[in-house]
């Protein structure tokens, strides 16, 4: 029975902390992004930077837990604002990869060292222990995101 009571705590929490997520966190974040690119689009980017700049739709869209249908459609609006390129498997040519262009690493890095600054003052208005503390959290909750298997959302082949 505690680890239900501890599930409903955190629960709780959660939807305390949403809010305060969105406002001084998420959506700061969503208007810094040039306009046409979606917080999807930016977080698709960001995944690729990390899975080594090509991966393909169906290995992206895992990752990011976005269905096959919906990656398509964002996949197509960055390939006409050249953020992300197809390309085909030499050795199989049903398999596409998307692979990030230069330009889209050039938006990447831009904007963690322009734009990602207006968390900064939210920063500054920590002490030293509260900051250390938060980042201490902030590492903590992504290695336990990353320990969560990723389920597919759907069948696919890599043939997208």
């Amino acid at each position: 029975m505690k680890k239900n009571d501890d599930i409903r705590e955190i629960q709780e929490e959660l939807l305390w902390l949403l809010p305060q997520w969105n406002s001084r966190i998420a959506k700061p974040f969503k208007q810094l992004l040039d306009e046409g690119i979606s917080i999807e689009m930016y977080y698709c980017m960001r995944l690729l930077h990390w899975m080594g700049g090509i991966a393909t739709m169906t290995e992206l869209g895992n990752v990011a837990l976005i269905p096959k249908q919906n990656m398509t459609k964002m996949v197509n609006r960055m390939v006409e604002q050249d953020f992300v390129e197809r390309v085909y498997d030499p050795k199989n040519r049903r398999i596409i990869r998307i692979k990030l262009t230069d330009k889209s690493c050039d938006y990447i890095n831009h904007f963690l060292d322009e734009d990602a600054g207006c968390f900064k003052n939210l920063l500054q208005q920590m002490d030293e222990n509260d900051l250390a503390v938060f980042g201490k959290a902030i590492k903590d909750i992504f290695e336990i995101f990353n320990k969560l298997s990723i389920l597919p959302l759907e069948n696919g082949s890599e043939g997208e």
